[in-house]
């Protein structure tokens, strides 16, 4: 069994649910042979023996990171996020960065801090990062397996450095990414974005900094 369905797998059990059955009906692996994503038919059953929604779109676990910057020079603040176009609506959505678990499951920040270089071309250290919520969030828990980990980071820049982050564009050919960076503030990014991650980020941020300011 692949390792994101197993670890699905392991996850339901490990709630006291019991899977009698597992038929993958589709599946879309990447160019390395390794699963993307997968539909699969359960039969699983929860604890009172009652039969649970059969249906499950295997996506694997991701992380989101929400990047603060802090200009030493201006003393302004900005969070850093990402600008692209995204297949989901069409539109041009402005997100903060982040990515895909896939095989590295076992190393969330590890990937965080791989998703933030590759899409913003900032290099931060793993011990920069903090969690802004203890366990991992699902996105769609009635049908999906997807749990995303939500860390924060603080980064100072002096004025060059920080002005040479915003509009600063970035690719991946691989996987048709076109990204265009921007430092925005918190008015900003709640104006111009559609996506709950962002809006649930900024709470996780903001609750974060009132629990931990004294």
């Amino acid at each position: 069994m692949d390792k994101k369905i197993q670890e699905w797998a392991d996850t339901v059990q490990s709630n006291g649910c019991r899977i009698e059955s597992i038929t993958v009906l589709n599946e879309i692996r990447k160019p390395d042979s390794s699963l993307l994503f997968a539909l699969i038919d359960t039969k699983v059953y929860d604890p009172q023996g009652h039969r649970l929604p059969n249906i499950v779109f295997i996506r694997g676990h991701a992380c989101v990171i929400v990047p603060r910057v802090y200009n030493t020079e201006t003393h302004e603040y900005a969070y850093l996020m990402v600008r692209q176009r995204r297949i989901g609506s069409g539109e041009d959505s402005l997100e903060f960065p982040a990515g895909m678990l896939d095989y590295e499951s076992d190393n969330p920040p590890g990937v965080a801090t791989k998703e933030l270089f590759e899409e913003t071309g900032l290099t931060i250290a793993e011990s920069q990062l903090f969690s802004l919520c203890k366990t991992k969030l699902y996105s769609s828990v009635g049908g999906s397996d997807e749990g995303i980990y939500y860390y924060g980071c603080h980064i100072h820049l002096d004025n060059a450095q920080y002005k040479s982050l915003h509009n600063r564009l970035r690719k991946n050919d691989h996987e048709n990414e076109r990204i265009t960076v921007k430092l925005v503030t918190r008015e900003e990014a709640c104006e111009q974005t559609r996506s709950t991650q962002v809006l649930l980020g900024l709470y996780l941020f903001e609750n974060y900094l009132q629990t931990h300011s004294s």
